[in-house]
């Protein structure tokens, strides 16, 4: 999928720091869920586009990667507590339900740092990439 943003500032002409604008929010259907709204990206920059401060720059989001990221963020720590609850009713099933409860919720901080990790290694390969410059 394809979005517009603007160039705030430029580390390298490999990576530039990005901001979705308020036209291209708007009609964003990720509006609800968005977490860049008001805050700046990095965007790849490996075509060699010649970019300036202030540009407005098209963005590539592979959508397959875009909804496998998307998955990983939300879903897989939801579906660590029912992992945690389940192996704490497993492993100790005296415990009363709040004990079970709170591994469960110990489930999804896991999910989180699963989540992280991921993130970090293989922010690279969810970049978004600039195809072009508008200007």
């Amino acid at each position: 999928m394809y979005e517009m943003a603007t160039v705030v500032s430029i580390k390298n002409n490999d990576h530039i720091t990005v901001a979705c604008n308020s036209s291209a929010c708007e009609s964003c259907a990720a509006g609800a869920l968005c977490s860049t709204k008001g805050k700046t990206f990095t965007a790849r920059n490996s075509g060699r586009n010649s970019v300036e401060k202030g540009d407005t720059v098209e963005l590539y989001l592979p959508p397959g990667k875009t909804l496998l990221a998307g998955f990983v963020a939300l879903m897989v720590p939801l579906l660590m507590f029912p992992v945690g609850y389940y192996i704490a009713v497993a492993l100790l099933p005296d415990a009363g339900e709040l004990v079970q409860i709170l591994i469960g919720i110990g489930g999804i901080a896991l999910g989180f740092l699963i989540s992280g990790i991921f993130s970090k290694l293989r922010a690279s390969q969810y970049t978004p990439e600039i195809t072009k410059v508008i200007r």
